[in-house]
């Protein structure tokens, strides 16, 4: 008979049963990494080169496709009709074809942008540089002396300094103040890196997994050679390196740190012997020979592993026992060079990051899961001087010499600092700032910044009166879903994450105090506006693009737009005053080489252009003041060229590049003379003690037209006087030679400048006459208030940003009522009686672009001007160059659909655009062979159209779907 056992009788304990009370943990099972990680971890751990994607200081993404066989470019853009920041569409590199087919492993720009180096994994480093378009690199084949060892894969590739750009730069430090008045702490840093020594050429430096180490440069005509060198006896082939990193030791020397594959880590020195003769004045420089690369072993550190958390936690007196190594890999090895700032990375210092492998669960159940993770171990690399000879020597009597007076040799000495742990692998790493701060992109999607001297992470610390970083005013990257590569902008305020698909992503910082876009009277807002006008500086003084800056600022209010110009003009040091006498020539200087006062200008027409032709008042001073410089430096550097212009006619080979110049100088004669004569007709019948700052500036604003803030702003009137002497030379010029030239070639060729100089409803010098009484009313007014430079200069701003100061209300008020309308003047009468009033008001100038009318906006949706060559080049009345490839034309506009344009291999390619990135200005894509330009003609496009008007890069643009009437 069965037992029946009562449920409430029955206490036995299962534990018990099993003779094991104790409770049983079950194996963890962690939350899901991100997706590929342990395969990317392989890939680090395998070589130092394999950086999918990167981002170049001028603003492009380049990248390696999924499955590894081509790279593709983006370029960070603004879109026209939005105004939004993003990357443009994928531009494939035109790679060369080769008999054997390596995946490429690795992506890596040159410190200035213009250069990209892609490596494969079989060591093949191929050099493209960039033609003109931010999207377009193009190939070099280098001249190598011998073939590539197959197989050899690059494991450290560094590129050298750029002379003059990163031999001395101003660093702008932090700005202190509140409100809108801050002062900015900057200061200057000569650096003495590893640098090709001819100005503007670039070398790349590499280390091969055998320890062949290469140096590619470039010549004087821009070819890229090579020269070789072994790091001592070839290694033993089953000891090779994994990852190398340069690093400069600040006395034109590099440092080399290599790890190889038994965990040890070697030190090396390298010096360039360059040997490159002085050209000769007036002939071009020959080429030189390659340089001699001398490599020196320093140090061989053996066991190079992270270490137990006892050494880990800051106990390097940790016995034996418990320094044990951690089953860790090396995944990045980089190499951190002394930073101008002596508190913060004093010395050169080598980091090693080590990850460990995400286990998918964990067996051992008296530990809990241990999810993978990074361990940062670094050494400082000491330089002494040390004397080769015993002081006891000095002793011995039959010396010659004493030991101090033979040299003293360089000492280097490691010392590894704490190990930091991380609490996540680090996926990608760079240096920024100099190398003062350290960028860690971690699997769990973190990016997080570091200080380098102390390792503590960078945030914000509330402080509304200094700010040193953007991180530190309150902008950062919030959470984000885990990606595999990571690439920073140049400002590291975005970051592009490239998904297994191919796909990118683009993360931007976030303010975490509001918006920048009311007034709202708060510290936290100032202090954000400083820093990002720090880092617009920052960025500035080290050939940044800081497009990334402006895509992360959102919209602003009117004032805080105003704070941001006038606080660039701080933090640059821009300098407009051009003084009150002839003596001062800063007018010539800012014609010159002021990339600073461009970016300022730039800013200030970004921040308030909506579209492609709509702009606020500032903005449109802006870009008009941009556009005189540009003109004005075409202008007289043709007019240097020809020496004595009254003896000299303009040689007809410069015509084409003169005609667009011309007539745009005629029609923004026209343009301005109409719109003083339309502010002028509002306040002409004003009384004298109602015509004053507030009723000026508010009629101003509300037709939103600058021609007298123009007229008043000392820089664009002094380069607007400067245009009498060449116009007079130009305009006589293609006069003569287009009604009695020698032959009906060159009547054809200087027909179309004369009817561009006559093509206006005013003579040029009538215009001429109301500048010139400007500048001496200006000067005047400044003279009698006893102005100083300091306080010119803030008045000279005030103008640009669209206010008329007090001291020059009264100038104002003389030109826009007597100067135009007061017949009885002493000095001829009234301007308006000398003009057609009605051919100027009726006289269509809606190409120049300064007109934001219905009209001006559909027009530009159907047209194209070229802004550089200042033509009308897409669209009903699209204009061409009268040179003589282009007989049979005639000189006429060209009709129909976009034409082919020979290239130089005989292939044909439709014409095609260029945009500009931040603006969005179109210019003609201009190359050689191109019908229509001879090739000086392109070359001289080459230099003064390298930039668009703004200062900023170009990349290649579609046609517009709305042009109507074809092209040229």
């Amino acid at each position: 008979m069965p037992m029946i056992m009562d449920e409430q009788g029955y206490n036995m304990d299962v534990d018990d049963l099993f003779g094991d009370s104790e409770q049983v943990t079950l194996p963890t099972i962690p939350a899901p990494s991100v997706k590929g990680l342990a395969r990317r971890l392989d890939e680090l751990s395998t070589s130092g080169c394999c950086q999918k994607i990167a981002w170049s200081k001028n603003g492009c993404v380049a990248y390696i496709t999924p499955d590894g066989y081509a790279v593709n470019l983006r370029v960070f853009s603004r879109d026209l009709s939005t105004g939004k920041w993003d990357l443009s569409a994928d531009t494939p590199l035109e790679l060369p074809q080769t008999q054997d087919e390596f995946q490429y492993v690795h992506v890596s720009w040159s410190h200035l942008g213009n250069d990209l180096a892609v490596a494969d994994a079989a060591g093949h480093v191929m050099i493209f540089s960039c033609a003109m378009a931010l999207d377009r690199m193009t190939f070099i084949r280098a001249d190598i002396t011998q073939p590539e060892a197959e197989m050899d894969a690059v494991v450290g590739m560094h590129w050298l300094a750029i002379l003059p750009y990163e031999q001395k730069n101003h660093i702008a430090w932090s700005a202190t103040g509140k409100g809108d008045n801050w002062r900015f702490q900057i200061s200057s840093a000569v650096f003495k890196d590893a640098h090709h020594p001819v100005e503007g050429k670039a070398s790349l430096i590499y280390l091969k997994r055998h320890g062949e180490l290469k140096l590619r440069f470039q010549q004087h005509d821009n070819s890229w050679h090579e020269v070789a060198a072994t790091l001592g006896p070839m290694l033993s082939t089953r000891e090779p390196f994994t990852h190398a990193a340069f690093a400069s030791n600040n006395d034109n020397t590099l440092l080399l740190a290599a790890y190889d594959v038994s965990g040890r880590l070697h030190l090396y020195r390298i010096e360039a012997k360059w040997n490159i003769p002085q050209p000769k004045p007036g002939h071009q420089p020959k080429p030189f020979e390659k340089p001699d690369l001398q490599v020196s072993q320093i140090d061989v550190i053996d066991d190079c592993y992270p270490a137990s958390s006892a050494v880990a936690n800051g106990d390097l007196n940790a016995t034996s026992e418990l320094r044990i190594s951690i089953p860790a890999q090396l995944a990045h090895l980089n190499f951190l060079p002394k930073t101008p700032d002596g508190n913060d990375g004093s010395v050169p210092t080598i980091q090693a990051i080590f990850s460990t492998a995400p286990n998918l669960a964990s067996f051992d159940q008296t530990q809990p899961h241990q999810s993978p993770f990074s361990i940062i171990v670094r050494w400082e690399v000491h330089q002494t001087q040390q004397n080769q000879l015993h002081s006891s020597l000095d002793k011995v009597t039959s010396k010659k010499k004493s030991v101090s007076s033979v040299p003293a040799r360089d000492l280097f000495v490691l010392k590894r600092s704490l190990d930091t742990m991380m609490h996540s692998v680090i996926l990608t790493f760079a240096p920024l700032w100099y190398n003062m701060i350290l960028a860690f992109c971690h699997s769990d999607g973190t990016i997080e910044f570091r200080k380098r001297s102390t390792m503590e992470i960078l945030g914000p610390d509330y402080n509304t009166e200094t700010v040193s970083s953007l991180l530190q005013a309150g902008f950062a990257f919030t959470a984000h879903e885990p990606t595999l590569h990571t690439a920073l902008s140049p400002n590291h305020c975005m970051a592009a994450c490239l998904q297994q698909d191919g796909i990118i992503k683009l993360r931007s910082m976030e303010y975490s105090y509001g918006t920048l876009a009311s007034d709202e009277s708060d510290a936290r807002h100032s202090a954000a506006l400083a820093a990002l006008v720090l880092q617009s500086s920052s960025a500035a003084n080290q050939y940044f693009s800081s497009d990334d800056i402006f895509s992360i600022i959102g919209p602003l209010s009117k004032k805080r737009k105003r704070d941001f110009i006038y606080l660039m003009f701080q933090g640059l040091s821009v300098n407009i005053d051009c003084g009150v006498d002839d003596n001062s020539n800063n007018h010539l200087m800012l014609l010159g080489r002021s990339p600073f006062f461009v970016k300022t200008l730039s800013a200030a027409h970004l921040l308030g252009l909506e579209g492609s032709v709509k702009r606020d008042l500032s903005s449109k001073i802006a870009w008009m003041i941009l556009n005189i410089k540009y003109v004005t430096q075409i202008l007289t550097t043709i007019a240097r060229m020809h020496g004595q212009i009254e003896k000299n006619p303009l040689r007809p080979e410069m015509v084409p590049q003169f005609i667009g110049i011309c007539r745009w100088i005629m029609h923004f004669i026209a343009y301005m003379v109409d719109e003083l004569i339309a502010v002028g007709y509002q306040v002409k019948d004003l009384p004298q003690n109602s015509f004053d700052r507030p009723t000026i500036e508010g009629k101003i604003q509300e037709m939103n037209k600058p021609a007298i803030l123009i007229l008043l702003s000392s820089f664009p009137r002094m380069m607007m006087k400067l245009w009498a002497n060449p116009l007079a030379w130009v305009h006589k010029t293609a006069m003569q030679y287009a009604t009695s030239g020698p032959t009906p070639e060159v009547r054809r060729i200087y027909t179309p400048l004369n009817q561009a100089i006559t093509d206006c409803p005013l003579h040029w010098q009538l215009f001429e006459g109301l500048v010139s009484e400007a500048h001496q009313l200006v000067r005047n007014s400044y003279k009698r208030a006893s102005f100083s430079e300091a306080q010119r200069n803030e008045v000279e701003r005030e103008l640009i940003l669209g206010q008329i100061p007090e001291v020059l209300v009264p100038v104002s008020r003389k030109i826009l009522s007597d100067a135009l309308f007061n017949e009885n003047r002493p000095n001829g009468g009234a301007v308006l009686d000398k003009l057609d009033v009605a051919r100027v008001m009726f006289f269509d100038t809606t190409w120049l672009g300064l007109n934001d009318s219905k009209h001006s906006q559909i027009w530009f949706q159907t047209h194209v001007v070229d802004v550089c060559q200042k033509m009308i080049i897409r669209g009903t009345g699209a204009q061409s160059h009268p040179t003589a490839s282009s007989t049979s034309q005639g000189g006429r506009a060209r009709r129909g659909s976009v034409s082919g344009v020979a290239e130089s291999d005989g292939k044909k390619r439709k014409q095609q655009l260029r945009q500009c990135i931040r603006c969005g200005a179109y210019m003609e894509d201009v190359t050689q062979g191109m019908p229509g330009y001879a090739n000086h003609h392109v070359n001289w496009l080459m230099g003064v159209a390298k930039h668009c008007v703004c200062g900023n890069g170009w990349m290649l643009a579609r046609e517009k779907e709305k042009v109507k009437g074809g092209t040229r």
